[in-house]
Order: structure tokens, then C-alpha cells, then sequence
């Protein structure tokens, strides 16, 4: 008796079950990160950024309430960035520094047949997504609250699809960073991390000639913001 051998697979449902695969790994390298202390705080400071600058926005009265309106999404999202965004890839460069945890982690993933290059993506995708949420969904909530409070809709439109994109490209470039300096320094990893984004930034304020991760991306803020800005 001779048992049927089952079709092949198509390629569209190869790349399905790989991409389920792939976002299987990211949730688990994401939620073994999820208590973490530096996580935690991260978390509470996103909540009182949105806020108090909920509350500031809410309370703005006068002509240029449209204009405060916007100053304030910006310098928010300035908040978010260097404080919320900091302190999450400080507690992801610790976690990852952490090799019994890795190890563990690792070991899992191998066994279900991930190799090793793609251990690595789905440790960068999980850093970049808990930053970008953490970021994003408070700045986009404070763009919703703008439009309550009488920015235009056109507005709305431009500035919440920058912002989801400033998000992303911040929280991969801190995800890394927070890599590079897990595998450089496994006993001291924040304190590399925190010279890769303070040095050259102490050095961009001593000669403006250098360039500083807050200084690019204040530079990217401005120019994505801006297009929110033009059709308001």
C-alpha cells in the first residue's frame, strides 16, 4: 500500500507560514522583555508625557491655538523620544546582556527550527516595536486630542502617518544600538549605550560640525511635522 504524497506548498504559502513564524518569534523575544524594570518606568513616564501635554492642550485658549497646538505634538514627541524611547533600549541592552535568559531564549528558538540569523531580526523587530509603541500611541493619541480642540483634519491626516514613521526609524535605531552594546559590553551594557548617544551629542554641542543622534533626529521631527504643518 503506497500512501499519497501530499502537493507541494505554493510559494505565497511558504511566505505565509514563514511571516507567521517570524511574527511568532518577535512575541516571544517581546514578551520576556515585558517585565522589565526600565520597561516599567518607561511606560509610566509615556502615560504622564500624554498627560499633562493632554491636559496643556486641552487648556489652550486664543488665536494661535492651532499653532500651540502643534508646538506642543513636537515637544511631546521630543519627550518621548530621548526619555521614554531612552529608557526603553537602556532596559532592552540590559535584558539582552542577560545570558542565561538569551541562552535560554536562543535554545527555544532553535529547537523549533529558527537559525540563528533570524534570532537576531526578531530580537531587533521586538526592541523597534516596543519603542515605537511606546512613542507612537502616546503622540498619536495627543494628535487626537489636537483635533478635538480645533486643528484641522487635513492636519491630522499628515502628521499621524510622520509620526508612525519617525516612531519606526527611531525605535529600529535604538534597537540597534541597545544590540550592539549588549554584544560589546555584556557586564556594562547602558553605560556603552548611553556614551554611543551622549558623546557624539556633547561633541555636536562643543562643535556643531558633529553630527548627534538628537540632532538627526530633531532634523527628521522637523522636516516630517512640517508637511502637517503646511496643510493646516
Amino acid at each position: 500500500m503506497t500512501v499519497p504524497l501530499s502537493a507541494p506548498r505554493s510559494w505565497l504559502s511558504e511566505f505565509r507560514l514563514r511571516v507567521r513564524r517570524e511574527r511568532a518569534l518577535i512575541a516571544l523575544f517581546d514578551l520576556s522583555r515585558q517585565k522589565g524594570a526600565g520597561l516599567r518606568l518607561a511606560k509610566l513616564y509615556a502615560f504622564g508625557v500624554f498627560v499633562s501635554y493632554a491636559l496643556v492642550i486641552s487648556l489652550t485658549r486664543g488665536n494661535g491655538r492651532e499653532a500651540a497646538i502643534h508646538g506642543f505634538v513636537r515637544a511631546a514627541l521630543v519627550s518621548l523620544s530621548w526619555v521614554v524611547g531612552g529608557l526603553a533600549a537602556l532596559g532592552t541592552a540590559q535584558s539582552l546582556a542577560q545570558q542565561s535568559e538569551r541562552d535560554a531564549l536562543s535554545a527555544l528558538a532553535l529547537q523549533r527550527g529558527f537559525a540563528h540569523s533570524s534570532l537576531f531580526r526578531a530580537r531587533t523587530a521586538a526592541a523597534t516595536l516596543r519603542v515605537a509603541r511606546l512613542v507612537g500611541i502616546p503622540a498619536l493619541l495627543l494628535v487626537a486630542v489636537g483635533v478635538a480642540r480645533g486643528s484641522s483634519l487635513s492636519w491630522a491626516l499628515a502628521v499621524a502617518p510622520a509620526v508612525v514613521v519617525y516612531a519606526c526609524v527611531l525605535g529600529l535605531t535604538l534597537a540597534f544600538l541597545a544590540q550592539l552594546s549588549a554584544e560589546l559590553s555584556a557586564r556594562h551594557p547602558r553605560a556603552l549605550l548611553a556614551m554611543f548617544v551622549l558623546g557624539p551629542l556633547l561633541l555636536s554641542l562643543a562643535n556643531p560640525r558633529y553630527p548627534s543622534l538628537p540632532r538627526l533626529f530633531s532634523g527628521l521631527l522637523s522636516q516630517l511635522l512640517s508637511v502637517g504643518a503646511a496643510l493646516s
